[in-house]
Order: structure tokens, then sequence, then C-alpha cells
């Protein structure tokens, strides 16, 4: 641990927000973006016609961006959003998200601040890639929201579901007509196509771009889009990792969800022949492991099932499986909204894409559907603690804005829907999830999914299986020894799991925590540390001792 302390201006370009127990500088590495601070107020002013910047402010940071206000002498605010290193492929990141941005202000008339100048490459004055924006208007939801009347909550909800709606008013499909060949057929036939990848301008000059063919509600939104947009390769993080970033037959765009879900799967099997390292060595010996995790055989047999059996599980209805425009991090701090609870700018629209509905479209992050619906609070609520009335107050306004959404929805959205109603929705988007990284991550809740599509279902002869819809066996089988080891793994996955979720209020599993919970999260594993010690002997307490050693380093 160091006790270097950056200057102001290094404070700009590193990561300032919290810390990391393990793999510190790696990292802060990852998060510190260097620019040229002169150049960029010189830029400002030049873009809104302003004589000075007077003063150029850090307003936040995430993961993978930091955003800075600048405040002229003409008294407008504008906002600059400069990426890290980690947010993505370089040039197609910014390129993507400016023209994602364009398009939902434009086209699709949602409330999303206009951007002003930008560049997708660190070949100018600011030596860096960068958005200038206008400001977002008025407060964050997030902060405003624990102290909203549920009435007010309902409002905004509606509102959500009307933004939803939007997104979703777009169909990107390529309808191409195919002429049979036979000369006693006259008639026309259509196929679809579809579109998944990442927008762009047409004009940006990255390769691999294709021109983007929407059904949309009207001809002249068509031909909006169709005059301006293209659909490129995925700026997903996932897909670019490590060296991932050079396979870049597996980025897309695709033309099908078959040819979509087969690219992650493939992808990720070269990817392990090539490069994983079995039993890498970690800093963080209480993270999850398992002979199964460390075997290249695993994982590969578990990928090349998921490929069988996708012709069978992509949904038959058309609707589901048309990719459609969203917001990949639709949650209250994106959203601003004014003092009469009108959703007044949606930011950070990096990473949006064309997704196929029954994977890219989620309910509204503000929703909890982990509570047990309760539509009124219990007879004997006065008689009860002060905890347990909290609690069920929460319980009983979620299920509230719940049915809310739900209900709202089945009236002015009806594909969204359609999505939330399909039986096996939460299976199809956890297997897409899990397959892109279940080297990086984990393999057994992807391996729990593919189980879970063969498990007998408890008191009847069916299986889920059968319940796809589908013709034919699965196309994969477990063995009765595969089963038992899986369900071995799991009491330990899940005992992992619990820990980490236990102590998740003061660090992750990766080991950052807030800079203010540094120290507590520090003497946590320092005293782990030592209870770990005390039971193990030989080359595995040298092992453990080598991997834990930061945490007997300086506190700082």
């Amino acid at each position: 641990m160091s006790s270097y302390k950056p200057t102001e201006n290094e404070q700009l370009f590193s990561y300032t927000s919290g810390r990391w127990l393990w793999n510190e500088k790696q990292q802060l590495d990852a998060r510190f973006r260097h620019f040229n601070i002169s150049s960029l107020k010189k830029l400002a002013c030049e873009v809104i016609g302003s004589t000075r910047c007077i003063s150029l402010e850090k307003i936040g940071e995430g993961n993978f961006n930091k955003a800075f206000r600048l405040v002229m002498q003409n008294s407008q605010n504008l906002i600059v959003k400069i990426p890290n290193p980690n947010a993505g492929p370089t040039r197609h990141t910014t390129a993507s998200e400016v023209a994602t941005m364009e398009f939902g202000r434009t086209i699709l008339n949602l409330p999303v601040p206009k951007v002003l100048a930008w560049s997708a490459t660190s070949q100018n004055p600011v030596e860096s890639e960068y958005i200038i924006m206008e400001e977002a208007r008025e407060f964050q939801l997030h902060t405003v929201w624990p102290e909203l009347e549920l009435r007010a909550k309902r409002d905004i909800i509606y509102q959500i579901v009307d933004i939803e709606k939007k997104m979703l008013s777009v169909s990107f499909d390529k309808w191409v007509r195919l002429w049979l060949m036979e000369p006693s057929y006259s008639a026309a036939y259509l196929t679809c196509l579809h579109r998944i990848g990442s927008l762009y301008f047409k004009d940006s000059g990255l390769s691999k771009c294709e021109p983007v063919k929407a059904t949309a509600v009207s001809r002249e939104v068509e031909d909006g889009i169709e005059s301006r947009f293209s659909i490129g390769p995925i700026v997903r993080r996932e897909f670019w990792a490590g060296e991932r970033s050079d396979m870049h037959h597996y980025h897309g765009p695709w033309k099908s969800v078959r040819q979509y879900l087969e690219s992650i799967a493939n992808r990720e099997i070269d990817w392990i022949s090539r490069h994983a390292v079995p039993n890498k060595t970690t800093q963080n010996p209480w993270q999850y492991t398992s002979d199964a995790q460390n075997s290249w055989e695993a994982h590969v047999s578990s990928l090349r099932k998921f490929i069988s059996v996708i012709p069978s599980i992509i949904p038959k209805d058309p609707d589901l499986s048309s990719p459609r425009f969203w917001h990949p991090d639709f949650h209250s701090g994106n959203i601003y909204v004014d003092d009469n609870g009108t959703i007044s700018s949606i930011i950070d629209w990096q990473g949006a894409w064309t997704a196929p509905l029954f994977i890219g479209a989620n309910p509204p992050m503000l929703l909890d559907y982990s509570i047990e619906m309760m539509m009124k609070l219990p007879d004997n609520f006065k008689q009860l603690d002060q905890t347990t009335k909290d609690l069920l107050r929460y319980q009983v306004a979620q299920s509230i804005l719940i049915h809310s959404y739900e209900t709202r929805t089945a009236k002015e959205n009806p594909l969204m829907h359609k999505m939330m109603r399909h039986p096996h929705g939460k299976t199809l988007k956890q297997l897409e999830a899990f397959a892109n990284a279940t080297w990086d991550n984990y393999l057994f809740p992807f391996r729990e999914c593919l189980v879970r599509m063969r498990r007998q279902v408890s008191g009847g002869s069916s299986t889920q299986w059968g319940n796809f819809d589908v013709d034919g066996p699965c196309p994969y089988q477990f063995s009765d020894e595969e089963i038992r080891k899986h369900q071995e793994e799991g009491a330990a996955f899940n005992e992992s799991q619990e820990f980490w979720e236990s102590v998740g209020n003061i660090v992750s599993d990766e080991g950052y925590t807030a800079t203010e919970d540094f120290g507590r999260a520090f003497k946590l594993f320092r005293r782990l540390r030592e209870e770990g010690l005390t039971g193990l002997h030989g080359e595995e307490r040298e092992r453990f001792e080598k991997h834990t050693r930061w945490a007997v380093d300086n506190e700082t």
C-alpha cells in the first residue's frame, strides 16, 4: 500500500472514488486517463463561443468513464465525458456512444443531452477521446426517489414505460426479397436478416459497419435511420476483454440470433484453447474456484452443449427475437427529473446496442422483483416493531409499483409485456450472460442453467426441456456422476456467494471498497488471513501466506 497522494491535476486523471485491497495498481492504471486540460478548456470555449472557461471540476466517475463540469464565462455549463482505458475498444466506444445519443434524441425523441463536440481518437489537442455535451437538467432520480410519495413514484414508472415503448419502437430487421427459381412460382417471399450490434453514424469510416434497414412507425422515420446510421461491431466490454480485442471475427455485427449466440460460445472456446491458464495464481485466495473451474475440458464441453441447443431455445415468436434498441444501464443514477417529477434527461448510453428483445430488454432497476408481492399492510401492522414496519412498507410500495408497471406495460407496450411473459426468459438471459465469461468469472452458474434445462420437474415426468416446445430430445446429456459432482460443487459455490454477500456492504469480490471503508475492509481481511493460516501447513500454507501478503502491508 502506498502513501503517495496525487497532485490536483493528477486527481482529475486518476480514479479517486475508491480503493482496492489487492491488484490496486493494475486497477488504478486501467482507470487513469491523462488529457490536456488547457486544450480542453479552449475547445469548450470554441464550441459555444465563450471567452473563457472559469473552472473544470470532476463531478463523477464510474468504472469506465470520468465526467467533468466546465463552467463557462457566459454562465453556461458543459459536461465532458472522457473514457478510461478499460472502457472498451478504442474509437468504437466513443463513436458508437455519440451515434446512439443522436439516435435516441432525434429519432426516438428521448430526453438525451445534445452532443456539441466529440472525438473518437486521442490524436487531437485534448490528447484523449472525449464527448462535450449539454448538462443533464435538474436532479438525479436516486437523490430524490426515497423522499417521493408513492403516487409520484408511480407517475415516474409510467414515464419509464413510455420511454421503453419508444426504445422498442424500431426493429432492426433487414427484409430481403427472395424470388423462387421455379418458373411455376411468381410470388415473392420475404426473409428476415437481423442486424445485431452497436449503432454508428453511416459515415463513421469504421470497418464492418453495415447499412441499417429499420422497420419503424413511419416511412419518414425509417428513411432518417437508414440515411444516417449503420450497425457495426458491438462495444460491450466482454467482447473485447484481454486477447479477445484482437479476435475481430467475433465482434459482429450479426445477421441472426443464432449466429450471435453461436459466436459467443465459439469465441470463448477459441479463447480458452489459446489463452486460458489453469490454476492461475491470484492475490485473492477467498475467490471461489474448483476443479471444474480450472478444467479447460469442462468449459469447452459446457460451451459445446450450449451450441447444440441454440437452434431449439431461440423463441419461435419473431417479435421476441427481433433486434431492438435498448439502454443497458437504465438505473436511477442515469435518470434525471425536474421539480414536477418529469424525466428531463437520460445519460450514459455507452454500450447501448440493438439486441434480440428476449436478451436485451429488462424491467426497470427501480423495481425489486425479489420481493413477495403484498398489496396492502397486514391488519396487525400497528403492533409490529419499527424495523418490521419499515420492511413491510417497502414490500407493499414495491408491490404496488410492480403492479402499476406491469399493468401499464400490458396496455401501452405489449411487446415488452410479451417478453416479460415468456416462460423461459430468465434462463435464456442467464445463458447468454454466463456464456460470455465462464473462465474469467464462473463456470458453475452457466452449467447450472444447462442442467436446469434437463432437470425433471418435481412431482411429474415432464422436463423443462419439454416445456420449450421443441421436437425431439435434448441434444446433450449429463451423466449421473457429472450431476453428483455438480451438486457437490453447488454447495461450495453457494457458500462462497454467501460469504461475499455478507461482506458486500464494505468490499466486493474484486477487492473494491469505498475510500471511507478501506480501513475496515483491510482489518477484516487481515483477520481472515490470520484465521486461514492457523489451519494450513506446508506448501499450502506458504502459498496462502504469499498470496495474502498484502494484508500485512502498511495500512493507509
